[in-house]
């Protein structure tokens, strides 16, 4: 008697967890299709779409920054010219984290300068104007901060052969890091450390030389 009252139990909970389980599954299937079809085509096309938040910030050209720079001569015992520079640039292209300017460079040298085949120091004081080139790397830090590496490149133009021994033209190359702060969507500054190699790229009255030193730079949206 004990045994077919407990097989009748069985039998019952075996067939009450059945019809259970049958309602789960319709309701979780039902759920599940309400979700998916209540959604309008255009609210499901959203929502593949990143972010803006995600999304990279275009590029805005219509900004000018000004870089403020001194550079103090450096490495060559045989070199004392110092400069004061003045550039400005204009971004032209991005690339994910690499952003392209391209600008004008104004540079007021003061020294002079020992050729290699000089045995007296030469007057290297010039004023030079040329066309400019930077590659920066820009990644945000935190908040409103951003750190960057810049790569730039100006040819100038002098008044007269620079450095002493030299030719009215050369090549000013720089490199280092920046530290920018985005104060608003429409502007930011900026502080640079920099070395530089100037030199005209000959192979005759190629007297280079380097420096090293700091640049403030302000941009505008304009």
């Amino acid at each position: 008697m004990f045994q077919l009252i407990q097989n009748k139990q069985l039998r019952k909970f075996a067939a009450l967890s059945c019809v259970l389980g049958a309602l789960s599954f319709s309701s979780v299937t039902y759920a599940a299709t309400s979700t998916n079809t209540s959604k309008t085509p255009a609210a499901a096309e959203t929502d593949k779409k990143p972010s803006k938040d995600k999304q990279a910030a275009p590029l805005d050209k219509n900004r000018a920054e000004f870089q403020f720079e001194y550079l103090d001569a450096r490495f060559f015992n045989n070199r004392d010219v110092n400069t004061y520079n003045i550039h400005v640039f204009q971004p032209v292209h991005k690339t994910g984290a690499l952003i392209i300017h391209r600008g004008l460079t104004f540079s007021r040298a003061l020294g002079y300068a020992m050729p290699d085949d000089y045995d007296h120091y030469l007057d290297s004081q010039a004023v030079g104007l040329g066309p400019a080139i930077l590659l920066r790397w820009k990644q945000k830090v935190s908040g409103k901060f951003s750190a960057a590496w810049d790569a730039s490149g100006s040819l100038l133009f002098y008044n007269r052969c620079h450095p002493g021994g030299g030719r009215p033209y050369g090549f000013m190359w720089r490199t280092g890091p920046r530290l920018i702060w985005d104060y608003s969507d429409r502007g930011s500054v900026n502080l640079g450390w920099s070395i530089a190699h100037c030199s005209n790229g000959m192979g005759s009255k190629n007297p280079g030389y380097n420096g090293v030193g700091f640049s403030l730079g302000l941009e505008f949206h304009f």
